[in-house]
């Protein structure tokens, strides 16, 4: 399905995020040929460059690996290059420039406007978006995280927004709700009637949520010192995981309804405990054969920091469905694998038929690598009466789909364009998580220490190990889960 005709205008055009996830993602909408004739993309830098120049410096064909030389120039000729001053210059010289794009591409006046810049900036931005309104075609403005800091500035900083745009033109992206497997965990609990009737308490033991990094802070000390893992992956990724994991089956039809319910569960989410939370900082240690630095010792990272680079809590959600079910959610840097999954733990039923060695069914759902759902079940050992075994029934994603399923960006502009709200957080859902997190910050006690190329903390065992249950940890050597038995 082609997509609806438009001018795509990226501030912060020279940044990363536009060579490797921007660009590429437009260059696969471009091969699918879903894009108009009538789709330029307006790059905006500060920078004195030469369409030419700027062209160079994208270095294309390094973020396209293999690509298809035609679309790529397809693609390239689609760029306009706009040296602006986001400090400097005049409203309505930006103004007057977009219109001259505009007519030189026969443009309809629909404009995706995004924003690969730190929020922070919106304010330096705000007025020549407010140059862009047109009763002639819609204005749509894509944000990136981090959404505010804490409540008190997401509260501002919507405030601020919202003097220039409604909310029905705002777009607040968390890259995971992009990810296939990700989407799947609704199709997965709302066209399945096997799955429905046992989703909550009456079946389900635990759940757990894991999004683990192999890599350090890399370039980033100076964003992730002010940061750390809370801020960084909780708020945002693995709170949204939680949400799409419990909701209710929304009521209402589209995209409100869906985020209705996603807002809802975190607003139902129980006030957390000091021993609800295990914070850990990364020292030095071995990771995949390669000795790494400790967090303190990264440069661009303060010699005394307290900022966490590894979070575990202990949640729960009160409702009917959930209440006294916990969600484990553990998220860390320069960890054993790099692997994020959800994992949910039925209760463990011994029944005289079956013997005493039957293992707990799961479901078990991997947003990355190998993404896919297997399902754990038991099955009668041959020739033994009275021993079961655990075995895999596996779903790969690429395997049935094939390689060139959608990246997250892709899903993610795509939606922007035909103007789907469905998996972009909504403001409540944003101060909801920001008010949990918070308190989270307050009452935590200051990282402990792991060795890097570790599975973390010990202390984080020790969470999960009060309640007589362990961490599920990957093995991607050979694709399996280890199993365990939970008291």
């Amino acid at each position: 399905m082609t997509l609806e005709s438009q001018m795509i205008i990226i501030f912060g055009a020279t940044g990363d995020l536009t060579r490797r996830k921007l660009l590429p993602a437009l260059y696969h909408l471009e091969r699918k040929q879903r894009l108009t004739a009538c789709t330029p993309v307006i790059c905006i830098g500060r920078k004195a460059l030469s369409k030419q120049q700027f062209v160079e410096k994208l270095e294309i064909e390094r973020f396209i690996p293999d690509g298809d030389t035609q679309v790529i120039q397809n693609l390239l000729n689609r760029i306009e290059y706009l040296q602006f001053d986001l400090e400097e210059g005049a409203p309505e010289d930006f103004k007057k420039s977009i219109d001259a794009l505009q007519r030189q591409h026969s443009c309809t006046a629909n404009k995706l406007i995004y924003l690969a810049l730190p929020t922070t900036a919106f304010k330096q931005t705000a007025s020549l978006i407010g140059t862009l309104e047109s009763d002639a075609g819609w204005r749509r403005v894509v944000f990136e995280k981090p959404f505010g800091e804490d409540l008190e500035s997401a509260k501002s900083l919507d405030a601020n927004i919202r003097t220039v745009l409604h909310e029905e033109e705002i777009y607040r992206v968390d890259h995971y709700l992009g990810k296939e497997l990700v989407q799947n965990i609704l199709t997965l609990r709302f066209a399945n009637e096997i799955f429905t009737g046992s989703w909550g308490k009456q079946a389900i033991d635990h759940v757990q949520i894991t999004v683990a990094e192999t890599l350090g802070v890399e370039k980033r000390a100076g964003y992730y010192d002010r940061s750390g893992a809370v801020r960084d992956m909780i708020q945002n990724h693995l709170l949204q995981l939680l949400s799409f994991v419990a909701m209710e089956p929304p009521t209402e039809e589209g995209t409100d309804g869906l985020r209705d319910e996603a807002a809802a569960v975190v607003n139902t989410l129980r006030e957390l405990q000091t021993s609800d939370i295990v914070l850990g900082q990364y020292g030095s240690g071995l990771v995949q054969s390669e000795t790494v630095p400790g967090y303190t010792d990264e440069e661009g990272v303060d010699d005394n920091s307290t900022t966490e680079t590894y979070a575990a809590i202990r949640a729960f959600v009160d409702t009917d469905r959930w209440r006294d079910v916990p969600f484990y959610l553990r998220t860390g840097k320069r960890l054993k694998h790099r692997h994020a999954d959800i994992k949910i733990v039925f209760r463990q039923r011994q029944h005289h038929i079956v013997g005493k060695d039957s293992k707990p069914n799961m479901i078990i759902i991997r947003i990355q690598p190998n993404e896919g759902m297997a399902l754990a079940f038991n099955v009668q050992k041959p020739g033994e009466d009275d021993e079961t075994t655990s075995v895999m029934m596996d779903f790969c994603h690429h395997c049935h789909f094939g390689p060139n399923t959608p990246e997250a960006y892709e899903s993610i502009l795509r939606n922007v364009m035909e103007g789907d709200h469905s998996m972009f957080p909504r403001r409540d859902w944003i101060e909801a998580s920001w008010k949990y997190v918070d308190r989270l910050r307050a009452i935590a006690d200051l990282p402990v220490r792991y060795s890097a190329g570790s599975d973390g903390p010990v202390e984080a065992d020790d969470l999960i190990k009060r309640d007589g249950r362990v961490w599920l940890n990957e093995e991607p050597a050979n694709e399996k889960i280890t199993l365990a038995s939970f008291g």
